[in-house]
């Protein structure tokens, strides 16, 4: 006999205990995986903030107005926008337009993709009247119908679910009938579509919320909000309950394991 054992006459009478906690451990162990496998699941596919801008689950769309008639204070709320953007890495895709449209980023592209743009969007003076990548191609009239279905056609094929629109909202007078069917496609096909003026002229801002509703229309209120929760945090996104939950019940499924799965050994002899 083994120094520190305690020799018992009714050791068999134990056998059916340390099977029973042979299959609680068994349990446990695979409950534990399981838990572990759905933490780490639901960790990476954990959304980025639900910004006012564009739907829930981001790959949404900007819509760049770069036409010369922007007035030059709107500088300074794109460069907000811009850098809110690309502070909270929401995901997105970028159309630029003018008399032409052009897809600058694929939707789902990280927002930080955005930075090395700011300084052509984003500089003291007013950008759209300094040498740009696009000067060159971005003349002529404004045709945001055109730049919105782009922007459809890029979300179709992506599914992105949302579009923002940035522009003073002074389209050609040609476009216009293209425009109104534009918007009345989104409507059809469930895409939301919001707007964010640049100094828009009351005439075209008035014209556009007859045709986009008023709640299409981002005022400086939730401009201002999305860049403040931007600047507190590099990576914004809601509280990861489902990821805390899981976490939570892999840490009592250890202590549970180790409170009832303890060993217990001996020998018959």
């Amino acid at each position: 006999m083994a120094a520190g054992s305690l020799p018992l006459a009714d050791a068999p009478a134990l056998w059916p205990y340390a099977r029973r906690t042979r299959l609680v451990r068994l349990g446990l162990g695979f409950a534990l995986l399981g838990l572990f496998a759905a933490a780490v699941y639901s960790a990476f596919h954990l959304q980025t903030r639900a910004t006012s801008y564009f739907a829930q689950g981001g790959r949404g769309i900007l819509v760049l107005d770069l036409s010369a008639s922007v007035d030059p204070r709107a500088n300074q709320r794109l460069r907000t926008l811009m850098r809110t953007l690309a502070n909270s890495d929401q995901r997105l895709g970028l159309v630029a337009f003018e008399e032409q449209t052009y897809e600058l980023l694929p939707p789902g592209t990280r927002g930080d993709e955005i930075r090395p743009m700011l300084r052509f969007f984003g500089t003291s003076n007013p950008s759209f009247r300094s040498e740009t990548p696009w000067s060159v191609s971005f003349l002529g009239g404004t045709n945001i119908g055109l730049g919105l279905r782009l922007a459809r056609q890029v979300a179709e094929r992506n599914g992105a679910g949302s579009v923002l629109l940035v522009s003073d909202l002074q389209d050609s007078t040609s476009d216009l009938p293209l425009l109104a069917d534009e918007i009345g496609q989104y409507r059809t096909e469930g895409l939301r579509l919001r707007v964010l003026p640049m100094f828009p002229p009351p005439a075209s801002l008035a014209l556009f919320t007859s045709l986009a509703g008023k709640s299409a229309i981002v005022d400086d209120r939730v401009l201002r909000e999305n860049a403040a929760v931007a600047q507190r945090q590099s990576v914004v996104s809601a509280f990861p309950g489902w990821v805390f939950l899981l976490a939570t019940g892999l840490l009592l499924g250890l202590a549970l394991n180790e409170y009832v799965g303890r060993r217990l050994e001996w020998s018959p002899s």
